[in-house]
């Protein structure tokens, strides 16, 4: 497959666009990510938040994770998306 991609100069949205979208290319056909390591979604990582904060509750002696606020979905993508815009 071939594919042309016209980058406007003026335009640093859509620069910053191209370059994800040549990223997800990337991923998809397995290619080397340039050494920058491993790539974590959004939604992965909130997964990996909330699995850690259940280990965490587990650990402080609570026997059903539900029982704590800071295990709960809403809590956990709250605090992802406030440390999202942190990383790059």
């Amino acid at each position: 497959m071939k594919m042309t991609i016209v980058l406007d100069s003026e335009d640093p949205e859509g620069i910053s666009d191209a370059a994800r979208m040549l990223d997800i290319l990337r991923l998809r056909c397995g290619q080397d990510s340039n050494g920058r390591g491993k790539v974590v979604s959004r939604l992965k990582l909130i997964h990996m938040v909330q699995e850690f904060a259940r280990l965490v509750a587990f650990e402080t002696g609570n026997k059903d994770f539900k029982e704590v606020e800071f295990t709960s979905l809403r809590y956990v993508k709250s605090f992802v998306d406030k440390k999202w815009g942190d990383l790059d």
